[in-house]
C-alpha cells in the first residue's frame, strides 16, 4: 500500500506542475483525494492519546483543502495553491511513513 501511495504522489505532483496538465481539474481532484486519503490514514493510525500527532495530521490535511479551494477560486494556475497542495500531499506522506 505504501509503494502505491508513493507512486501516486510522485505521478500526481509531476502532472500538477506540468503546463499541459496543471490547469486541468482532474489533476487537482486527484491530488486533493490523495491528500484526503493520506490525511485520513495518518489521523487514524495514531492511538487516541497521541493528540498532538493527530492534530498535525489534521493540519496537513487542512492545508491541502485550503490549497484546493484557492486553486478552484483563482481559476488560473496559482502557484500558491499548488504549493499548499504539494505540502499537504508530500508532507502527509512523509508523516505517514515516519
Amino acid at each position: 500500500m505504501f509503494v502505491v501511495l508513493g507512486m501516486l504522489v510522485i505521478i500526481g505532483q509531476v502532472l500538477l506542475y506540468q503546463k499541459r496538465f496543471g490547469d486541468r481539474t482532474g489533476i487537482w481532484i486527484q491530488n486533493i483525494l490523495l491528500s484526503l486519503l493520506i490525511g485520513f490514514l495518518s489521523f487514524t493510525s495514531f492511538p487516541d492519546n497521541y493528540t498532538i500527532k493527530k492534530a498535525i495530521a489534521l493540519v496537513l490535511l487542512a492545508i491541502g483543502v485550503v490549497g484546493f479551494i484557492v486553486g478552484m477560486i483563482a481559476k488560473r494556475s496559482s502557484i500558491a495553491a499548488k504549493l499548499m497542495l504539494s505540502v499537504s500531499v508530500i508532507g502527509g506522506l512523509l508523516y505517514l511513513f515516519f
